[in-house]
């Protein structure tokens, strides 16, 4: 038996270590000003899949975790980190094939947590 995929969640994590530079352009003066007052910061979404590895007696659970793309506005919505977990999902596929971890990896209806 191979490890197998079990489950997919979307994690929205703090970003703590943002690129802001680009709300000092002018045009982004107003913000610029939102974020300085707080009203955003910025996230990544990674993909947590959690796999089960046959031991002989049963299993044992270990998580994968994406890299993620960081430096997203927090109030950017849930379609949006929907939209990002879509294209990082990829990533996921990579990753667990490398593994040769079996399982389909789908975005439908998996849970967005965010931290």
């Amino acid at each position: 038996m191979s490890a197998r995929l079990e489950s997919i969640t979307i994690r929205v994590e703090a970003d703590d270590t943002p690129d802001t530079s680009y709300l000092d352009q002018p045009e982004f003066a107003d913000r610029l000003a939102e974020y300085r007052r707080d009203e955003f910061h910025f996230v990544g979404v990674r993909l947590v899949a959690e796999i089960a590895i046959p031991d002989g007696e049963g299993w044992i659970r270990q998580d994968i975790v994406t890299p993620g793309v960081w430096g997203i506005e927090s109030d950017s919505g849930e379609d949006y980190f929907r939209d990002v977990a879509e294209d990082e999902a990829e990533t996921l596929r990579e990753m667990l094939k490398e593994l040769h971890v079996s399982g389909e990896v789908s975005m439908k209806a998996q849970p967005l947590q965010e931290f």
